[in-house]
């Protein structure tokens, strides 16, 4: 399967379908994959979560609509997907800072959406970028316990992945790292992603990996992840953050790879990841733009 391209097209979909009432689901499912791992991938690829690129995409047709037509306003609204006009005029003035009336008015000049550049930014990775696909190693890691702290994320919303910082800030400014007893590497930090649902929530966890759980700190949480195989990638924070890793891993690296990521399936679109997505930083790791791995959890096709 070609990611990019299934991505692509369900912003196709989006685009012929938006005024009719579609969910994540729905979406998902013209693409025959999970809501979870689809809301991810849309995220990856786009930069938008699923539910603002289509609430984005009806309003800015409702603004054309606004501006060169001469509808009532509820027309408009049920027009573009929205349920009553209320919804409508207060997603409007969030979106674009003034009313659809004071829209209709001043008609000022709007960004069109999506973007003319979505599909064309950053699609020729960086040997920066490349260089992280180079020496991919594999490991087998058996079941290991970590200590740490964890919060909930949601792909699908706007700032569904906002706790991150503040999980990070506070393990950082509490040294949390110094405080936790029987470490296996002292010093080395995980960021994990598990736990994926189908409707769109996961877990994300900082922590030190430990040979037990018997001398648990007040205030940190333990858990026990499951023996699997993971690919291991040298890449940087910088690069993560823009996103490019993982596209280039989804769209290029894994599709021409004997690899597929591990998932456990109840079905087709109730997957879910029971497997985490690793960032692991060495005690010597400094900044940004210092090396550090990416563990993905994959099983050979």
């Amino acid at each position: 399967m070609d990611i990019e391209q299934t991505i692509y097209k369900s912003t196709l979909y989006i685009h012929n379908m938006y005024a009719e009432p579609i969910t994540v689901t729905d979406i998902a499912a013209g693409a025959y994959l999970s809501p979870s791992y689809f809301s991810f991938m849309f995220r990856t690829f786009t930069g938008y979560t699923v539910k603002n690129y289509l609430n984005r995409y009806r309003l800015y047709h409702a603004a054309l609509e606004l501006r060169d037509g001469s509808k009532q306003l509820i027309e408009i609204a049920y027009a573009n997907g929205f349920s009553s006009q209320q919804a409508f005029t207060r997603s409007f003035s969030q979106m674009y800072g003034i009313t659809p009336a004071q829209f209709r008015i001043h008609r000022p000049s709007i960004n069109p959406f999506p973007p003319e550049n979505l599909w064309t930014k950053g699609r020729k990775p960086s040997m920066e970028l490349m260089q992280c696909f180079e020496n991919v190693r594999f490991i087998h890691k058996d079941a290991f316990y970590v200590v740490g702290l964890e919060c909930d994320i949601h792909y699908n919303s706007e700032d569904g992945t906002a706790p991150i910082a503040g999980l990070w800030d506070m393990w950082n400014n509490e040294k949390l790292t110094d405080l936790i007893p029987d470490q296996i590497s002292q010093g080395v930090i995980y960021g994990m992603t598990h736990s994926e649902t189908p409707e769109n929530k996961a877990k994300y966890f900082v922590g030190v990996e430990v040979n037990t759980l018997d001398n648990l700190p007040m205030g940190l949480m333990g858990r026990r992840f499951a023996a699997s195989d993971f690919a291991v990638f040298d890449t940087t924070l910088e690069i993560i953050f823009t996103g490019n890793f993982w596209r280039t891993f989804y769209g290029k690296w894994l599709p021409e790879s004997r690899y597929a990521i591990r998932e456990e399936h109840s079905d087709l679109l109730n997957a879910f990841r029971k497997y985490p997505a690793i960032e692991v930083y060495s005690k010597d790791w400094k900044d940004e733009q210092s090396v550090m791995q990416a563990y993905a959890p994959v099983v050979k096709k």
